[in-house]
């Protein structure tokens, strides 16, 4: 059963409504259980946390709006900025952000904006969604990412109307909103494969992103910077570089996820994960605690690196 520390560590997430680690903590007790035997009330513990309704949840349930119903996904949130693994640079940043909407009344005093629109750039998995998450965690305000795959279509004049709703939406109802896949959006004018909409569809963004000044949050993401039109970099508050991983934060991510591996030489392990970006090693991790937890063996260096070498072998084949 649980031992002490961990029934103090959850009432303590409880009582400081840290959902992210309530949750943690309660995988952990999971985990245990089901090595010691009790299946069944390690996939209860496991049941009760899929159905996302912990009473401190920050979620907040915004009425359903018609002109703007397919065009956004309300997600909830559990990450803090604690739990975010990058740059120390970008959690400056972040933090810059985070004290700015705290005491922006006082910057209205002086005729300054807190920063609110932020432009995230770099590879895939390096954490710029769940940034976004995490803003609205930190600042107790509902999240939706925006359904870019909805707002881009072949009519000619229909993006920018749903731009525009959107943009509505932004003004009515504070909240961070992210642009995902940013570049559908914001391709610089003059490309190659530009047409005439496209164009049409950047100065829209151009001129509705400017114009803004609500109380929500835009952030705008992208694996492809060189690719954003130049006139929208001075539109943007702040632009924010995520990088892969480096053996430090590699280390920090394997004990996060493998929290179980009491005997593993972590320094020995985190060379095999070079080269991965966080969600990869994420996915890679979960793979090894899969495989622990089915078998019933201990997290040791021989799993790890079959784990590791079937995810490279994977990777050769798919070219």
């Amino acid at each position: 059963m649980a031992n002490a520390d961990q029934i103090l560590s959850l009432i303590r997430n409880h009582l400081n409504n840290d959902d992210a680690q309530f949750r943690k903590v309660a995988l952990q007790i999971s985990a245990v259980e089901a090595k010691n035997g009790h299946a069944v009330l390690a996939r209860t513990i496991q049941e009760l946390l899929s159905q996302k309704k912990t009473s401190f949840s920050n979620l907040k349930i915004i009425p359903r709006n018609k002109d703007v119903d397919d065009l956004l996904l309300q997600t909830e949130t559990y990450d803090s900025l604690n739990d975010l693994v990058t740059d120390k640079s970008v959690k400056e940043k972040l933090e810059r952000v985070i004290k700015e909407y705290t005491r922006r009344e006082e910057l209205q005093k002086y005729g300054l904006a807190n920063r609110r629109k932020l432009l995230l750039y770099g590879m895939s998995g390096t954490g710029k969604t769940m940034t976004s998450g995490v803003l609205a965690k930190e600042l107790n305000l509902p999240f939706f990412i925006v359904r870019t795959e909805k707002i881009i279509t072949k009519f000619m004049g229909e993006t920018g109307q749903k731009l525009s709703r959107i943009f509505d939406f932004i003004d009515e109802v504070p909240a961070v909103y992210l642009f995902d896949e940013f570049d559908a959006i914001g391709a610089q004018r003059g490309m190659e494969n530009e047409v005439g909409e496209q164009r049409r569809i950047l100065n829209t963004f151009l001129q509705l992103l400017e114009r803004d000044s609500s109380d929500s949050f835009i952030v705008a993401a992208t694996n492809a910077i060189e690719s954003i039109d130049k006139a929208m970099f001075r539109r943007f508050d702040d632009v924010i570089e995520y990088r892969m991983p480096d053996a430090e934060q590699r280390l920090l991510l394997l004990r996060e996820y493998l929290y179980t591996a009491k005997n593993l030489d972590f320094s020995q392990a985190e060379p095999l994960f070079m080269g991965m970006s966080h969600a990869e090693i994420k996915m890679v991790c979960s793979d090894i605690f899969k495989e622990s937890l089915l078998n019933d063996l201990p997290i040791d260096m021989e799993m790890v690196k079959m784990i590791v070498d079937k995810r490279n072998q994977l990777c050769r084949e798919i070219g």
